[in-house]
């Protein structure tokens, strides 16, 4: 498996993992069994991820592939310095599929600090390692740059939330973001 930087061809994979963060299994219904809806959705991240000032743009994005080059799994990470800037601009792009209250979602991501956004790994390769390889990685980068990293886990994803400890994430407080409470977990 190799680990590197997402380049603007890997939009529509990045979509997939987006939308798979979010709490939809798109990634086991793709491509054979989505609708119009999911195209719609895909389509409209996928102009999001493209630009370069947004939250789940392509250059905020760390990409694990096959030996083949097929990515596998995807990571999307960002400082929090700009955060409130590129959520205006990013649920402005995205404003058909926001269903929530924007202005009751907290801030995810604070200035000083690495917001890990979005983390999905393809199914048939879940369970070997990968998410944690890139958790890891993301990790490091953000001890490199001398700031904590952040993440929002649901509280109901118990495999998730193991994972993160066992990495040495501790819950630090708690968000309510997307119309939903998650548990905000920090990382020195």
């Amino acid at each position: 498996m190799i680990i590197r930087k997402a380049t603007i061809s890997d939009v529509p994979f990045i979509a997939l993992v987006v939308v798979e963060a979010l709490g939809d299994d798109i990634m086991e219904r793709y491509p054979e069994h989505i609708g119009e809806q999911d195209r719609r959705k895909l389509e409209l991240l996928a102009e999001s991820i493209s630009q370069d000032d947004t939250l789940y743009s392509w250059r905020h994005t760390i990409i694990a592939q096959d030996e083949d080059g097929k990515p596998l799994a995807a990571l999307v990470a960002y400082k929090g310095d700009d955060y409130m800037q590129m959520r205006k601009r990013t649920f402005a792009m995205l404003d058909e599929l926001i269903t929530f209250d924007v202005e009751s979602m907290d801030a995810e991501a604070q200035p000083g600090e690495l917001y890990i956004d979005s983390i999905a790994v393809m199914p048939h390769v879940r369970g070997k390692g990968i998410a944690r390889r890139l958790l890891q990685y993301g990790i490091e980068v953000a001890r490199e740059m001398h700031l904590p990293v952040i993440l929002a886990c649901d509280p109901n994803n118990l495999s998730a939330k193991t994972l993160y400890e066992s990495l040495g994430f501790k819950h630090e407080g708690d968000l309510f973001i997307f119309g939903h409470h998650y548990l905000r977990m920090l990382s020195q």
